[in-house]
């Protein structure tokens, strides 16, 4: 595995989602003690329409939103929801995976406070509810810094799909954008995307069937119970949660030559899920010796997802007082550097088509090594011919290989962009787009059109085309 890639997710791993209160009140502290000196990037007059999706605000003294933040949310291709994109393909895999889990997608990230912080459990006064660690619209709104914030959304409309359902507990995924302020480099973005999956259980389901969910004697919380639940039951959910994920993760991860990857479970702490856990995958080994000679074990864990049996509080107030349940997040572009071994975050947002073109014919849970792309830009340039007369044996490969032994390693990319047919004679008509790029050096618009003409030279000579 590239090590660079696994110190990137690393680097993610402990600056996004893992980072201690301790360290996120530091940081805080400090963007604190320099505002009066420096403007906030994204602050805006107070007063003024901020429109996002079609709805509109009034701006506040809280209002920091960028526009480069807006233009993301606002794109017409939202990654999640691109098929060939690296952040579709393991979203789908997690859809596959959980198959018959109902999959929310809100496509709107704004979101009121309550719902992002409140609704969670989130400490009023948690550093997270700061300004300089989330995007405000106005002071009742954010964008959504996790997919959480629609949790009690689905909670509560199941409930009112499943209340004369016994037997039919909710289990639902949501799949979406989330945005958080922070500086943007290899390692970080402003947006990124996550997906929540949840389960819930009553007495009726079939785990459960010797098993109360609660016991009312039971008043103390402890390190692996909630009060008022049952243990038993709680070991029953625990180990259906760990043994879901356990096998999305061989999954994804095993070698292909059947080694399983190495896992661990290490407790952990989420403002709404309690007893909640992490999970660590061990990195493959960095070998090395000692001056003794003797091997060292390099290997190193890398956290993967958080989870936890929801908090009752939450449950009892959104209609499944009834219930118990689990909940766990995945960092879909932690998931997919990791198994497409891709080194920049920023790639995923890319719209050159010599990193989009490598994914766009990938099934999910298709083994893929990402291709480095080039810095040069690329010079893009199209051919339209029609094809002869006669052409009863004719082939398109016929088209790529001259394309290829004449454009060399410089063609990045060649595909039949447009085919047509003259309704008047029924002659047909192709059209290639050809992408040339090199690795090495810009490529000028005379060498390439040089390089162009005899691509054409060569069609009409073997193919007996008529360039158009």
């Amino acid at each position: 595995m590239n090590q660079s890639v696994i110190q990137i997710i690393k680097n993610i791993t402990n600056t996004n989602s893992s980072r201690s209160l301790l360290q996120r009140f530091i940081a805080y502290s400090f963007r604190q003690s320099i505002r009066c000196k420096f403007k906030r990037f994204g602050d805006r007059p107070v007063g003024e329409s901020l429109k996002i999706l079609d709805r509109e605000y009034r701006t506040d003294e809280w209002t920091n939103i960028p526009d480069k933040v807006i233009d993301l949310i606002e794109r017409h291709d939202p990654l999640y929801k691109t098929p060939g994109n690296p952040i579709y393909l393991i979203a789908e895999s997690l859809r596959q995976h959980y198959t018959d889990f109902e999959c929310f997608q809100f496509r709107d990230p704004v979101v009121t406070t309550w719902q992002n912080f409140d609704s969670i459990l989130v400490p009023s006064d948690h550093v997270s509810r700061s300004k300089t660690d989330t995007f405000y619209v106005d002071k009742q709104h954010v964008l959504r810094s996790h997919t959480s914030a629609h949790q009690s959304e689905c909670f509560k409309r199941l409930a009112n799909t499943t209340k004369h359902q016994a037997l039919n507990d909710p289990k639902f995924m949501i799949i979406g954008d989330v945005y958080r302020r922070d500086e943007v480099n290899r390692t970080h973005h402003a947006a990124f995307h996550q997906a929540e999956i949840v389960q819930l259980y009553s007495e009726q389901h079939c785990r459960m069937a010797t098993t109360n969910l609660f016991d009312e004697s039971n008043e103390t919380r402890t390190d692996h119970c909630q009060e008022r639940h049952n243990l038993n039951a709680i070991q029953i959910v625990e180990n259906e949660l760990k043994s879901q994920v356990e096998s999305y993760i061989h999954l994804m991860f095993d070698s292909t030559d059947g080694d399983p990857i190495q896992m661990r479970w290490v407790p952990a702490y989420f403002p709404f899920t309690h007893p909640s856990w992490e999970l660590e995958i061990q990195l493959p080994r960095n070998k090395s010796t000692n001056d003794n000679g003797e091997d060292l074990d390099k290997s190193e864990w890398l956290e993967m997802l958080g989870c936890g049996i929801v908090e009752q509080s939450i449950l009892d107030r959104d209609g499944h007082s009834n219930r118990i349940g689990w909940a766990l997040g995945f960092g879909l572009e932690r998931l997919a550097m990791l198994y497409y071994a891709i080194p920049d975050i920023r790639l995923f947002w890319t719209r050159d088509t010599g990193f989009s073109v490598q994914f766009d014919r990938l099934k999910p849970f298709e083994r893929y090594r990402y291709r480095p792309i080039s810095a040069y830009p690329q010079k893009i340039f199209d051919i339209a011919f029609w094809l002869p007369a006669e052409c009863s044996e004719w082939s398109a490969n016929d088209v790529h290989a001259i394309i290829l032994e004449i454009g060399g390693h410089l063609v990045e990319q060649a595909h039949l962009m447009d085919e047509w047919t003259r309704p008047k004679d029924g002659r047909k008509s192709n059209c290639y787009r050809i992408v040339y790029r090199s690795h090495e050096r810009a490529l000028t618009n005379d060498e390439v059109n040089r390089i162009h003409h005899r691509i054409e030279q060569a069609l009409v000579k073997e193919l007996n085309v008529e360039i158009r």
